[in-house]
């Protein structure tokens, strides 16, 4: 296969939560590729770090401000990124939250919370991305969420989390369909457990380390791992993928959760 079909080159990407862990690593693989990258999230301060790995490597980051759960805020982001960078032709939907405790002890403000940002925020802003590029009659375009292999079982204590992670994958099959005819193409990419600078600690203690023997690899991914079906996904390597939920996880999902 051909490494340009991988190339990036001339694209603009946005990335929600791009200042930490995995949406920090995924941004950098798109500038890699070519991209130039648009960088959201609420707290930009951690973004302006990520923007300037970015540019040192001679690559093209900008940071915009964004609550994902408002549509107001994401008016105003599209707006912005548009009129600085130019139109985006890939959205990475990344940004997430969590809440730990069973379903019947969690209270209706940690399930908005979850659920705004995991799922009603990747809706909202995929829908007025789409809803523009209806309008300006452009065609093609990429919209890749970030779920993660809670989605697709059950795990005692992380309710709310894979409940909205589930419907994420679902919205990613009912957008893919419905995008189709404009050429935009719709993916989910489901991660394991990756070591980060929040989890690191857990990875890493004897806990963690009992807890990685449920993965058949017998070790945790690195963020970095995310690069090779992260450009895949939205590269024209995966021109005819669509719809699909990508799992990267060591094989934990053979095991339990």
């Amino acid at each position: 296969m051909n490494e340009s079909m991988f190339s990036l080159k001339g694209k603009v990407a946005l990335v929600t939560g791009g200042g930490t862990g995995v949406g920090e690593s995924i941004a950098v693989t798109l500038s890699n590729a070519g991209a130039t990258v648009a960088l959201a999230a609420r707290r930009v301060e951690k973004l302006k770090e990520t923007e300037a790995n970015i540019v040192a490597s001679g690559g093209v980051a900008k940071s915009f401000s964004l609550d994902v759960s408002s549509e107001e805020s994401i008016k105003k982001c599209l707006d912005s990124v548009t009129e600085r960078i130019g139109e985006i032709d890939i959205l990475i939907n990344n940004a997430g939250t969590t809440t730990v405790g069973l379903l019947d002890q969690t209270d209706a403000d940690d399930w908005d919370m979850v659920i705004n940002t995991n799922l009603k925020g990747p809706w909202l802003l995929a829908k007025e991305w789409v809803s523009r590029r209806k309008k300006n009659n452009l065609t093609g375009g990429n919209i890749l969420n970030i779920s993660s292999i809670n989605g697709e079982a059950p795990q005692k204590g992380n309710g709310v989390y894979c409940v909205s992670k589930a419907g994420l994958s679902h919205l990613t099959r009912q957008m893919a369909i419905e995008c189709a005819r404009y050429g935009i193409r719709v993916n989910t990419l489901s991660p394991g457990y990756m070591r980060t600078d929040i989890n690191k600690e857990f990875l890493d203690s004897d806990m963690g380390k009992d807890f990685i023997k449920r993965v058949p690899m017998r070790r945790y991914g690195m963020p970095e791992e995310m690069g090779g079906p992260v450009l895949l996904l939205v590269s024209d390597a995966g021109s005819y993928i669509t719809g699909s939920t990508l799992i990267v996880d060591g094989g934990h999902l053979l095991s339990t959760l």
